[in-house]
């Protein structure tokens, strides 16, 4: 576990530890140096004595390295942030607005940091819809809420999320840059909070601790995953057509990740040995990397830039 900090102190950068859907769009044309936005997988292979991963040693990583990426990027000190019409990137104020919510977000104290990577990378999205932003605000407080057992502020919870996507489809679907996806999307949500809450009641008819409570909660688990999935897609169906993130001119001659990007990190011991990862051995521990160039596009431009150059293959974790 310390190796995994050395290692990401080494290189800072912003990743959450998840599989999340990076689908976006594809901006306009910046110089040679700024990246696309890719979802193709950088395999880095370390030579590495750490001895275990967990999820939640990953988990509290992504958070730190959220929080940090949302403090230190560029992107936060480029002054004003251009307001956007379809295809053009021209006023200021609302997706400035957006990108402070997620630094917020990410630098509350206490119980009030959010430690959610997913979450994270969620309101680091450059958006400017309210009701979509209502919307995570409630299905993200089911998940939580199921977690901790509160059955009845979970059916609140999905009760504000029906009325949502009953009577605010027409809101958020205009804000999409193609409104029949987001208009499937929504769809599929409704088929989801039905069963949702279906699982979610049943488990208040079964004895606290029970294996039936159990399998119930778990399947109310299962379910707000896949909604919050599907929440993941219809936020970055809205992101503007042509969005780039304003980065200060002094940084025009470093490399800058446009979008986001996904990188597989794999880590191997150089003695052979096999990890223990959550109580299954296996000779690879792989580490699943979001690189968020909408917060940091310089931070993840170098990053990427180094794993295409291949700089961390086989490079031993000190």
């Amino acid at each position: 576990k310390q190796s995994i900090m050395k290692f990401y102190n080494l290189c800072l950068f912003l990743f959450g530890a998840s599989t999340a859907s990076t689908a976006a769009f594809v901006p306009q044309s910046r110089p040679n140096n700024v990246f696309s936005k890719s979802t193709s997988l950088f395999s880095v292979k370390n030579g590495s004595p750490i001895e275990s991963i967990d999820n939640s040693v990953r988990n509290t990583i992504s958070g730190l390295a959220v929080a940090a990426a949302l403090w230190t990027a560029p992107a936060t000190m480029a002054g004003n942030i251009n307001s956007i019409s379809p295809g053009t990137v021209t006023g200021n104020s609302m997706i400035a607005s957006s990108m402070a919510s997620a630094k917020e977000m990410a630098s509350g104290s206490g119980s009030r940091v959010n430690k959610d990577p997913d979450s994270l990378l969620r309101y680091g999205l450059p958006i400017m819809n309210k009701e979509v932003r209502e919307l995570q605000k409630n299905i993200e407080l089911i998940r939580q809420d199921v977690a901790s057992k509160r059955k009845t502020s979970a059916l609140d919870d999905i009760k504000k999320v029906k009325a949502i996507i009953n009577t605010k489809e027409s809101k958020m679907v205009p804000s999409c840059r193609d409104a029949k996806v987001c208009s499937d999307i929504i769809a599929s949500m409704k088929e989801k909070v039905e069963p949702l809450e279906g699982a979610l009641k049943a488990s208040q008819d079964y004895m606290n601790g029970s294996d039936q409570e159990r399998d119930e909660l778990d399947k109310s688990y299962n379910l707000q995953d896949a909604l919050q999935k599907q929440l993941t897609q219809l936020e970055e169906q809205m992101v503007p057509a042509g969005y780039l993130t304003p980065v200060p001119e002094e940084y025009n001659d470093l490399p800058q990740l446009r979008g986001r990007a996904t990188v597989e990190m794999v880590l191997k011991k150089p003695d052979g040995e096999s990890f223990d990862i959550e109580g299954s051995l296996s000779k690879e521990a792989k580490m699943t990397m979001i690189i968020d160039g909408y917060t940091a596009p310089v931070t993840g431009g170098n990053f990427v830039d180094l794993v295409q150059k291949g700089f961390y293959n086989n490079m031993d974790i000190q």
